[in-house]
């Protein structure tokens, strides 16, 4: 299927979309082709090994144990069907950490397709544990932008993704909806959770399509991450 496309097209386009540089488009299309060309999935494996190990020299850093209990408290009030969830996540485990060291590095490199011009002050990588969904975002403090990349993981069969911050001990507080059907999501943050970012957790739940009706998260945590200041 990919006899019309010749090596270095092929590893090229396999590190565009390692990287999520990608339109959903393209990335529907090399998808499409990866399933039927084992050598175009060996490349794509390289380009993802390669990048992994820009991390190997950055040490991890385990976030504060009282983290984990904040957000549980912060979503999720009392309730211990709910405050489980995110322990069965693992969201802020080894994986979580070695992720977030990876997107310190894709800033350094400005190789993210989501930074802007201008360079971004705040990052965050919000993933789940076993990498099922994973999300890319900066954040613009004098713009008030927050830029996102999905590099994996899609919003549920008639269900999406709203967007959170958790700041200190304050409730969740909505910054947007996910636009339905794209892997990129811009949102304009209000001055007042733009302010609060800063040090703060973001996070992506599975909500009714239009959001929450509530305006607290009430589906299911898919991803969070911290947010950090960018190198």
């Amino acid at each position: 299927m990919t006899d019309n496309i010749d090596t270095q097209d092929e590893l090229a386009l396999a590190a565009e979309y390692a990287l999520g540089l990608l339109s959903v488009q393209e990335s529907d299309a090399f998808e499409a082709l990866m399933a039927v060309d084992p050598d175009l999935r060996d490349r794509y494996a390289v380009w993802v090994e390669s990048f992994a190990s820009l991390t190997d020299d950055i040490a991890p850093v385990a976030p504060p144990a009282v983290l984990q209990r904040r957000i549980e408290q912060a979503i999720f009030g009392v309730p211990a069907q709910k405050q489980s969830l995110f322990g069965r996540l693992g969201l802020l485990g080894p994986v979580f950490v070695g992720l977030a060291a990876a997107v310190v590095v894709l800033v350094g490199l400005n190789q993210s397709g989501i930074l802007r011009d201008t360079g971004p002050t705040y990052v965050a990588e919000l993933a789940a544990e076993d990498a099922s969904f994973i999300v890319f975002a900066s954040f613009d403090p004098t713009a008030r932008i927050l830029d996102m990349q999905r590099t994996i993981g899609v919003a549920r069969e008639g269900r999406g993704l709203e967007v959170w911050l958790i700041a200190g001990d304050n409730p969740p507080m909505s910054l947007g909806v996910w636009p339905i059907g794209q892997a990129q999501a811009s949102l304009t943050v209000a001055e007042a959770h733009a302010t609060q970012m800063a040090g703060g957790v973001l996070a992506i739940t599975d909500e009714p399509l239009g959001g929450s009706p509530d305006g607290v998260p009430t589906g299911d945590v898919l991803a969070a991450g911290p947010v950090a200041i960018a190198l």
